[in-house]
């Protein structure tokens, strides 16, 4: 596999795939640290105001959005061709971008919605 050339439809899939897969590994991060710091007899999610929860959150999602956005990219563009060789890739690297992507919104949206910093 030449390194580099995102010309051909097969390395597009190829790496539209593993990018996707990739970034289920911070969002599993973001979303662990999200139920740790959800309070249920409150209904919030508690952190400090100098804690590291929030820029960690924050990278997480963000370390997660990156690889899940390119991986469904490549994944759009090269999943019909027909030069491409590995269309299951490529619809791999989609479906998957695309859930990261959506589940990425709905955990970013749900912490806005139920943060509560806690005064220290």
């Amino acid at each position: 596999m030449a390194v580099g050339r995102l010309r051909r439809y097969d390395i597009q899939a190829s790496y539209s795939c593993v990018l996707s897969v990739v970034s289920i590994v911070p969002f599993l991060g973001a979303l662990g640290m999200a139920f740790r710091n959800y309070r249920h007899d409150l209904g919030q999610i508690v952190y400090g105001d100098k804690s590291f929860f929030l820029p960690a959150f924050a990278g997480c999602l963000l370390l997660s959005m990156l690889p899940g956005a390119l991986g469904f990219l490549l994944g759009w563009n090269s999943a019909g061709q027909r030069r491409n060789d590995k269309p299951r890739r490529s619809w791999t690297g989609f479906f998957v971008g695309g859930g990261i992507l959506t589940l990425n919104l709905i955990l970013l949206i749900a912490f806005w919605m139920l943060r509560l910093p806690k005064p220290v």
